[in-house]
């Protein structure tokens, strides 16, 4: 280990690897400090039940193949395998009725005939926006500016403008819900809830104003658009370590068990780190030439590590306000004899007998769109959802990948949206997140129950059962306070621009040469913060590398894969 690196970057998430690995393959020595002894903390794959079962035990759907990091970074070239289905059926969402929401993971014409056997008009209404986005590459232009361009009022003026040219959205959309625009779009409820469910995997809430256009766009196209619907061979683990061996291979460096105490920061500038003394290098000092980033959420970058004595008053009310608990995820997690089977199959298999057999990711459990709002009041309450709504992503991991169980064996996640502040349940009084170790099996059964009414053989073929809670994320990692999946609420004043909060910034923050990678939208595998955050320092820095960097925009990688592997992808029906 030096005393001193050019920059240094505080924890080895998705988004801090990224970074860093950027950083050394410009040529900067860099080196990463992680408070655990593994790197990724949020894209684990754990043996947590049995031998060879291969638990993900946060991000299970990955969106690598929509970065310009995903080639930027020669992922593959280090390790990372995406798997796909090969039936091309991605996202499912079946309903009581026996019939389902689906979207295709790159022919958005299979999607329209799909809609059009649930409802023609809402299937023309997305049919219309598909061949809007067709022309020229605005598709790529409007993945690029809400996901990967650093944001600035330039860059939400120019999203502004293309969300509001795009047909069925109406005038004055910036100031209307999820529910709102949806109840103008379409007609059908399916339609709808399929929708709704697919934007709080993304990140934005339903019924939040600004950001409903955006987030009804970016669910209808998660397929062929964000490009979620996949896992690399052996699990979700293999995102940080083809990035962590990226770093390595250009000379970067990591320091696991290395907890980071506090950031120095003389005349307003971010100098360095002290190391924890509970590190294996507790409390040494190690010097930053150039930058500091910090891959830790708000609270912790400038109230544990800076300190309100180094920030504006302004910096520590902001993050002291800061939302963590916008979407809040319970987990159960299982191992079967057999595949998951939805008896909604019979009838999608009529329209394309693929889509049973591939589907990856689904939701369900919620009917109506006025179902869906009780999450809303779920969180304002602080009260368990009764029934449980499976509003976050869930997963049937061995149709794509029969690695992560035993021979002859399948897994199947499900995740729960809750609120992470649990003060009651039904007529149980509940007395904080410390309690979600007493609920946890018994709610789990809550969500079995709903699971069972869409999928019955999730009780015949099960042959265990791991449940994770929310207070079990954030044991594994402080720095997602609240159990939070994504970083924080995806509320206006915590977006685009005003992401973590607005004036702070990022990635660059009111702390000169300390750069934060909660930046634009919610974390993901999207890599959004790694790749923004990368961009900034590079420019600041005067090393940006134009020859391979920053002449990739967002979803070109997903397109030329589409294309290398023989799939016809288009979004013009």
């Amino acid at each position: 280990m030096r005393d001193e690196y050019d920059v240094i970057v505080i924890g080895a998430g998705v988004n801090g690897l990224a970074a860093a690995a950027y950083m050394a393959k410009l040529g900067q020595k860099v080196a990463v400090f992680e408070a655990r002894n593994e790197i990724g903390t949020n894209c684990d794959t754990e043996e947590v039940m049995r031998p060879g079962v291969r638990c993900n035990l946060h991000a299970s759907g990955m969106g690598v193949l929509t970065a310009p990091s995903y080639e930027e970074l020669e992922m593959e070239r280090f390790g990372y395998e995406p798997l796909y289905a090969k039936g091309g059926w991605g996202y499912y969402y079946p309903f009581l009725d026996g019939t389902a929401f689906a979207l295709h993971n790159y022919d958005t014409t299979k999607t329209y005939e799909l809609l059009k056997a649930l409802n023609e008009h809402d299937a023309n209404v997305f049919r219309d926006i598909c061949n809007y986005f067709a022309k020229g590459d605005l598709l790529v232009e409007m993945t690029h500016l809400s996901t990967y361009a650093i944001p600035s009022p330039e860059v939400t003026a120019k999203l502004a403008q293309i969300l509001n040219d795009c047909p069925h959205i109406p005038t004055g959309s910036v100031n209307m819900t999820g529910y709102h625009l949806l109840d103008i779009m379409f007609e059908d409820e399916r339609i709808k809830v399929g929708i709704i469910s697919t934007m709080v995997e993304l990140g934005p809430d339903p019924w939040i104003k600004g950001v409903g256009a955006l987030g009804i766009i970016m669910g209808l196209l998660i397929g062929p658009t964000w490009a979620y619907l996949s896992t690399p061979r052996g699990g979700s683990h293999l995102v940080p370590h083809s990035l962590y061996r990226c770093l390595l291979h250009y000379g970067g460096e990591v320091y696991q068990s290395c907890a980071v105490k506090k950031i120095i920061v003389e005349n307003g500038a971010a100098k360095g780190i002290v190391l924890s003394k509970d590190s294996v290098y507790p409390g040494r000092t190690i010097k930053a030439k150039k930058a500091v980033i910090s891959d830790l959420t708000p609270v912790p970058t400038f109230l544990w590590l800076v300190g309100a004595e180094n920030l504006p008053q302004w910096v520590t009310n902001a993050t002291m306000n800061y939302d963590y608990e916008g979407q809040v995820l319970f987990t159960n997690y299982y191992l079967m004899k057999e595949p998951l089977m939805f008896d909604s199959f019979k009838w999608t298999d009529k329209l394309d007998p693929k889509i049973g057999e591939s589907v990856f990711m689904y939701n369900c459990g919620v009917e109506t769109v006025e179902d869906s709002a009780r999450l809303k009041r779920s969180y304002a309450m602080g009260q368990l959802p009764d029934p449980a709504i499976m509003f976050g992503g869930c997963f049937r991991y061995t149709t794509l990948d029969p690695t992560q169980a035993p021979a002859g064996m399948h897994t199947v996640l499900l995740w729960a949206d809750v609120p992470f502040n649990i003060r009651r349940w039904k007529n149980k009084k509940l007395n904080g997140p410390g309690d979600w170790d007493l609920v946890r099996e018994e709610y789990a059964d809550e969500v079995e129950n709903v699971m069972a009414k869409y999928a019955p053989n999730i009780k015949t073929a099960k042959v265990e059962r791991y449940v994770h809670t929310p207070l079990d994320i954030n044991r594994r990692n402080a720095s997602m306070l609240m159990g939070t999946w994504s970083g924080g609420s995806m509320e206006y004043n915590q977006w685009g621009e005003n992401r973590p909060f607005a004036g702070c910034g990022a990635p660059r923050t009111p702390i000169k040469n300390l750069y934060i990678t909660e930046v634009n939208i919610t974390r993901s595998t999207l890599l959004t913060g790694g790749y923004g955050t990368a961009m900034a320092v590079a420019e600041d820095l005067g090393v940006l590398d134009k020859k391979w960097m920053g002449k990739i925009r967002g979803n070109e990688p997903y397109m030329r894969y589409c294309e290398r592997v023989g799939w016809n992808w288009k979004i013009k029906i």
